[in-house]
């Protein structure tokens, strides 16, 4: 038993010793990086090979895929306080889902024209629409409010 775990240390203090070496390689690029007179924008060398800046950036998968409106979407904002999400679209209609599933949950109906944004109050109680048919709509979205037109 003593045996594997020393065995382990030695594995783990490995593996720091390559990542601090990673570290120092990266920060040798980062004020490399300051130097240049345009910021990198062109490419940075990395083990020999030219990269281009926008190779560092992270490309995250999509955690879902939220079909349903017949329009380019125009707006989304989440929920403060709930596992939701509303989109705005050029349809005229935004459309709630649950965040966490995908699932479509409703379609809210009132402008007559293209939704250009939507917002959510910092507490979650109402929730504000913009349309294209120049009007601003506020929603209730207490928890008696199921989710109604309260203003226009």
């Amino acid at each position: 038993l003593l045996e594997k775990k020393w065995t382990s240390v030695v594995r783990l203090q490995r593996k720091v010793l390559e990542l601090e070496a990673k570290v120092g390689e990266l920060e040798a690029e980062r004020k490399m990086l300051g130097a240049l007179p345009n910021g990198g924008a062109a490419g940075v060398a990395v083990g020999g090979q030219l990269r281009s800046a926008e190779s560092f950036l992270l490309k995250a998968s999509a955690h879902q895929r939220m079909t349903g409106h017949r329009s380019p979407v125009t707006a989304v904002a989440f929920h403060p306080r709930f596992n939701l999400v509303a989109s705005a679209s050029e349809d005229a209609t935004v459309k709630l889902w649950d965040f966490e599933t995908g699932d479509f949950e409703r379609t809210l109906k009132g402008h007559t024209n293209a939704v250009q944004d939507v917002t959510f109050s910092e507490d979650g109680q109402l929730m504000a629409t913009c349309s294209a048919d120049l009007s601003i709509k506020l929603w209730d979205f207490s928890a008696a409010g199921k989710y109604a037109c309260v203003k226009t």
